[in-house]
């Protein structure tokens, strides 16, 4: 199993939402950290016991909140980024853009897919080869006991309570299903063993099944889109 960091975070409104930094190994004692959360000295030290950190990513146009922070504690690092968060963050230093590739050094250690389809979202997840382990962000969550009344409310309402799913958000995002439907299909081949989301608790074993039954509705592909127009609510950030 991946590292990972996911210290409680109490969202504004009093919204308990998990969230998660993940430690991709990579060659020698680099390190890559997927999605930073508000790092502390403690957390800074236990990072560095494992290797040095060469990449900060942003995994799609909403986790981006924390990465100025992270900087402040490794400025060393290059950030790779959906290059569409360079318009939405001018202020961001982004040395790659994820849409280019990954650069050299994650070679033979970790893969990245990108969850076409879904411009708002821009997402892209990591494959990481030696622990057979998908790092996901907003694709599904897995939120299987929610803190407060608002936690629990608002995962009910996006389809996601107490269980690993996809968030309805989803079939407002989507402006291609075939695309995301052929990404799905991609991501799957990888079969993964293991599943780490930013939000919610981490599968350890079995995560390609699950991961299919959670995607189902993205996977299908049909012509069945909804009401495409209407933007998320939540695309601020995170």
């Amino acid at each position: 199993m991946l590292p990972f960091f996911d210290p409680p975070q109490l969202l504004p409104g009093g919204f308990h939402f998990p969230s998660r930094m993940t430690v991709l190994p990579l060659t020698g004692r680099a390190l890559a950290l997927v999605s930073p959360i508000p790092v502390n000295q403690d957390i800074a030290g236990k990072v560095a016991a494992m290797g040095e950190v060469a990449f900060l990513i942003a995994p799609n146009l909403l986790h981006h909140l924390y990465l100025a922070d992270a900087l402040a504690f490794w400025p060393r690092a290059s950030v790779l980024a959906p290059g569409a968060l360079r318009k939405k963050r001018p202020d961001l230093r982004i040395d790659r853009a994820l849409d280019e590739g990954l650069p050299a050094a994650f070679a033979g250690s970790v893969r990245a897919l990108r969850i076409d389809g879904g411009p708002k979202v821009d997402e892209f997840v990591f494959f990481h080869e030696g622990t057979r382990t998908l790092v996901v962000s907003d694709l599904v969550f897995n939120v299987t006991k929610p803190r407060g009344l608002v936690a629990n409310v608002a995962l009910r309402v996006v389809g996601c309570h107490g269980r690993l799913a996809q968030s309805r958000m989803w079939r407002f995002l989507v402006r291609d299903r075939a695309a995301a439907a052929a990404s799905v299909r991609a991501l799957l081949a990888t079969h993964p063993e293991s599943l780490i989301m930013a939000h919610g608790d981490v599968i350890e074993s079995g995560a390609c099944e699950r991961l299919e039954q959670a995607l189902a509705w993205m996977s299908a592909g049909d012509a069945h889109r909804g009401d495409q127009e209407q933007v998320a609510p939540h695309d601020r950030g995170h």
